[in-house]
């Protein structure tokens, strides 16, 4: 057998997990679709569709830290493959679990973790709430890098964007 069929089978298998990985994120099963997206990672580790579909389900299962990881890598690669997301049309659930989510925040407000899943969350439908949860986040944790680092990307595209519309 040739190398190209092996080849082919290989980016076959790749595509096929992908396609099992969003089923599983259509029918929100966060848990199942991050095992296998990280899997489709291993081998396309700069995929943004899979990444910005990575963190919303790293937040779904309790996983901050890794989410905050791929949040970051996304922003400082390419915010706009987060912030240009069409929720209906990428079947982006975010609005619906900020909905959730905030229902809880009066129970959460001292939460850290809790306003930084808000805050990435947001991004997806909203800069300015997102800002807003990271600087909530910020005054529970004012010495954080991270969250400074994350405020300081995100309001630099802001400006960006601003200073473009100026121009026009």
């Amino acid at each position: 057998m040739s190398i190209h069929f092996w080849q082919d089978n290989c980016i076959l298998a790749i595509i096929m997990y992908e396609m099992l990985a969003n089923q599983y994120f259509l029918a929100r099963r966060y848990a199942q679709a991050c095992e296998v997206y990280e899997k489709v990672l291993e081998k396309r580790p700069k995929d943004k569709f899979i990444l910005r579909k990575l963190i919303i389900c790293y937040t779904q299962i309790g996983e901050i830290k890794k989410a905050l990881d791929v949040f970051i890598s996304c922003l400082e690669d390419d915010i706009e493959c987060i912030v240009k997301i069409d929720p209906i049309a990428d079947d982006c659930p975010c609005p619906e679990l900020v909905a959730e989510l905030e229902k809880k925040l009066a129970s959460n407000l001292n939460s850290l973790d809790f306003h930084l899943m808000l805050g990435m969350l947001w991004l997806y439908c909203d800069m300015k709430k997102s800002i807003e949860y990271f600087l909530k986040a910020q005054q529970l944790d004012p010495e954080n890098a991270m969250v400074k680092y994350i405020i300081l990307l995100i309001t630099s595209h802001q400006k960006k964007g601003r200073f473009k519309k100026q121009r026009q």
